[in-house]
């Protein structure tokens, strides 16, 4: 995918993300496969719909995906869909906590705010130490999604790592 066409398209994706749809090796990984997707379905809009995604187009990526909807509950945004490979990371929890709240799946969506402030993809990169002390390199993207073509009501998001050693 060139820039020109990014360009054209209109989302406002710049910057890292920019130049992760434009080389080619990122298409080895799930999140520049799924954001390359998304792109691919604004077709000159700033937003996809929820409708037009296809699990299976998406294939097996959809098994470490997950659509958050957001609607009016930004803070609260319920799981419409839960991948079932993202979901066991729904019970690995973290170090560092005086509690067991922080999972890997909160990791994942913890910048949510940030897509509704800025209005585009974001991906994160970041490794994580787990409660056990095993370090993931862990992976995500959160890509917005709307039905009006202007407020974001949905996020389509998806994780993935792997563990050090």
């Amino acid at each position: 995918m060139s820039s020109e066409v990014l360009d054209r398209t209109g989302p406002r994706i710049e910057g890292p993300v920019k130049d992760l749809l434009t080389f080619k090796s990122a298409e080895r990984r799930l999140v520049g496969r799924l954001l390359t997707y998304w792109h691919s379905l604004c077709e000159g809009r700033s937003f996809p719909r929820l409708q037009d995604l296809d699990p299976e187009y998406i294939g097996d990526d959809w098994r470490w995906s997950f659509i958050l909807k957001t609607g009016d509950h930004r803070d609260f945004p319920n799981f419409a869909y839960l991948g079932p490979e993202i979901a066991k990371y729904s019970g690995i929890f973290l170090t560092g906590q005086d509690t067991f709240t922080n999972t890997l799946l909160d990791v994942a969506t913890h910048k949510l705010e940030r897509v509704f402030r800025e209005g585009c993809p974001l991906l994160m990169e970041d490794i994580v130490t787990c409660y056990d002390g095993q370090r993931l390199m862990f992976r995500a993207v959160l890509l917005p999604l709307s039905d009006d073509g202007h407020s974001i009501n949905y996020v389509l998001g998806a994780a993935n790592g792997r563990f050090e050693g």
